[in-house]
């Protein structure tokens, strides 16, 4: 879970992106925030994750003070979550939530108004065309993996249905579900082992000794408008 932000405050008064999503699936829950504070995060972690998922095992976080706080570490602790604080100045260990993020903002900005007022109204519908969208690594969307199904949209409203889904068994059903989960694990371990590798392989070590000149790259940064919101082209 994350937060991403600030962006510039929209007609609803809201600042700040929550993030969560799951490792096996992918499935992404988000909401606009006005401050991104410990007590909108507790909110949403209940509302969102334990309300519609359940309690997960393990939430990973980086060390904002919306996470340690004691009244989100108390609604970890009544939901038996485990806590896993990312190393500071070191992202890649939220490597998943980090590549959301960078998806999440680069969407929004197709589709924000010149003025980025609007950013948290599109969000919903970014946050579901993530979620049926087939993934790389999975090879499946994260929403049929959650659901077992694929969402039914106002186009299957309009045409016939060729499917006959009502008659299958509830048992097959739930099995086909399951073994999509277990084989998306297994493109997701292959595909950790292929970056590690590719990973490894570009690696250089280098090591800086006090004294030594380096770049340092700074941003020009526009007033008004949030450079995650701009348009890449």
């Amino acid at each position: 879970m994350d937060l991403l932000g600030p962006f510039p405050t929209s007609n609803s008064g809201n600042k700040w992106i929550v993030v969560a999503t799951d490792y096996l699936t992918r499935y992404a829950e988000t909401r606009a925030l006005p401050k991104g504070s410990a007590a909108e995060v507790a909110k949403f972690f209940v509302e969102n994750i334990v309300l519609r998922h359940g309690a997960p095992e393990v939430l990973i976080t980086d060390r904002g003070t919306a996470f340690t706080a004691d009244l989100t570490q108390a609604i970890l602790r009544y939901s038996q979550t485990s806590h896993r604080r990312t190393t500071a100045y070191h992202p890649q260990t939220n490597g998943l939530t980090e590549r959301l993020n960078k998806t999440i903002a680069d969407m929004l900005a197709m589709y924000v108004d010149v003025e980025h007022k609007t950013w948290d109204a599109i969000l919903p519908y970014v946050t579901f065309a993530y979620n049926t969208a087939v993934q790389e690594t999975t090879q499946m969307t994260p929403y049929k993996l959650v659901y077992g199904r694929s969402p039914a949209t106002t186009l299957d409203a309009m045409l016939p249905n060729v499917t006959d889904e009502e008659n299958i068994d509830v048992t097959a059903y739930l099995q086909r579900a399951e073994e999509a989960r277990q084989l998306a694990r297994l493109r997701i371990k292959n595909q950790q082992t292929t970056d590690s590798r590719r990973y490894n392989l570009r690696r250089r070590f280098v090591e800086y000794q006090p004294g030594d000149r380096v770049w340092v790259w700074t941003p020009i940064r526009r007033r008004g408008l949030s450079e995650k919101l701009l348009r890449r082209y």
